[in-house]
């Protein structure tokens, strides 16, 4: 369908957008229904969610609708997850993702990834949203490549996030070539004694 047609549709047609949403939400409660009680002896931990629905600019759908049409949606699997014990909800969400953080959060949605330098800053959501979002991501890769220097104040910048919880840094998607392997080391040695 693509992103324009869909973004012609939600406002054109929206009962048929609707009614897809909810087909995959009613799939997705059966599954987890089916699922999750019948693992005696495993412990699911967390779900993941690949929502990729922010670029570079903010959202590619309005908050409003976004409030309107998923974020209910969202909190309905959320709380059949919890009756199973299962309380972090790993959204992956690339580009800037401010805008829809509190419709996530709403949602039962409670951490971020891979919370992308370039667009978002970690720092900004925890001040903004406290621990009441965990953190995955938001090391400023094109600092590997800079050299070491670089790295010490990339880590440093967030520090102060691992040391309060709820953040685990990491670069988003992959590691650029311009980027040696020795200052790739360097990193994980630099990450690894704040961790």
């Amino acid at each position: 369908m693509g992103v324009e047609n869909l973004s012609i549709a939600i406002m054109t047609e929206k009962e048929w957008v609707e009614e897809m949403m909810e087909h995959l939400t009613q799939m997705t409660l059966y599954l987890i229904e089916k699922s999750l009680p019948g693992i005696p002896g495993i412990d699911v931990d967390m779900a993941w969610w690949w929502e990729d629905m922010c670029y570079n600019h903010g959202p590619l759908v309005s908050p409003k609708i976004f409030e309107e049409l998923m974020v209910p949606r969202y909190k309905r699997i959320t709380d059949t997850l919890k009756k199973h014990n299962v309380d972090i909800n790993v959204l992956d969400c690339d580009g800037r993702i401010y805008e829809l953080v509190p419709g996530w959060l709403k949602g039962g949605i409670n951490c971020m990834f891979p919370i992308e330098a370039a667009h978002t800053d970690p720092l900004k959501l925890r001040e903004e949203y406290g621990r009441d979002v965990l953190l995955f991501g938001g090391v400023n890769k094109i600092q590997l490549a800079r050299g070491r220097d670089a790295i010490d104040r990339e880590m440093a910048r967030l520090r102060p996030l691992v040391e309060k919880g709820g953040y685990i840094p990491t670069v988003d998607h992959r590691v650029p070539p311009d980027v040696s392997f020795e200052n790739y080391l360097y990193y994980l040695d630099k990450k690894k004694s704040i961790l």
